[in-house]
């Protein structure tokens, strides 16, 4: 059975977690989305405070998350390397499939991989670090651009300019649009073709903590390899499972 303490040390978590969610929370919100009550709630909040975890508006007597706790999360960000994180889960999506399994970052209108693991089969995609790839014609990068800002997608809509890579290149903005909106709905974005000539991309989008996203996590394949729309969905369901 937990201690006293402990049951206090959980509730003051519960507490905090939430901030990751939301900038800034009242205590009748925090009542709301805990289920703790008020003079719990309010002892906990002056001692994060004391401890200088978080702070209060002295108009809105709204809390937030103080400078401190900033600080530890970049100390711990600054040991942890991005890619070591994602390399386990770049070579299960690999073995779970079979096929190439890749990182990307987005860099202005295009993708760039960062990192990959190369398909089993002796026919390969010719996936490599540091390549990059226009992100409005790959499922790697639609994954990214259907979570973007809309302030930050209008623009790169408006400047748009994709050049007919192949036959199956889609150039119209509002077929892109609802493309991106699909893909938002579902969770992946699938591409066929778009970009290379029968290779099949299906990506998905990797979030932080406070759900921005940062980077996708993909699968690129042989077209004569994907059989069917449920081989698709299959691959849609694992990239998004790495990518969570």
């Amino acid at each position: 059975m937990s201690t006293p303490g402990v049951k206090v040390l959980d509730k003051a978590l519960l507490i905090l977690s939430r901030f990751f969610e939301k900038d800034e929370l009242s205590i009748k919100e925090l009542e709301e989305c805990t289920r703790l009550n008020r003079s719990t709630i309010y002892r906990i909040l002056q001692v994060f405070s004391k401890w200088d975890f978080l702070s209060q508006d002295p108009a809105t007597k709204r809390y937030k998350l103080s400078i401190k706790l900033l600080e530890m999360s970049g100390s711990v960000l600054r040991k942890i390397s991005f890619l070591d994180v994602c390399r386990p889960y770049l070579l299960n999506l690999r073995d779970a499939t079979g096929e190439s399994a890749f990182l990307s970052l987005l860099d202005g209108e295009n993708i760039v991989v960062a990192d990959w693991e190369p398909s089993y089969y002796n026919a390969q995609i010719n996936v490599t670090v540091g390549k990059t790839v226009h992100a409005f014609c790959s499922g790697a990068g639609r994954a990214i651009l259907a979570h973007l800002p809309r302030e930050e997608l209008d623009t790169l809509m408006r400047n748009l300019h994709i050049p007919k890579y192949t036959e199956n290149t889609i150039v119209d903005a509002s077929i892109l649009m609802k493309m991106l909106e699909d893909t938002a709905e579902k969770g992946y974005a699938v591409s066929r073709g778009e970009y290379d000539t029968h290779i099949v991309v299906v990506g998905a989008p990797i979030f932080d903590f406070r759900h921005r996203v940062i980077a996708s996590c993909s699968i690129a394949a042989l077209e004569d390899r994907v059989k069917d729309t449920g081989q698709i969905e299959r691959f849609g369901g694992l990239v998004k499972e790495a990518a969570r």
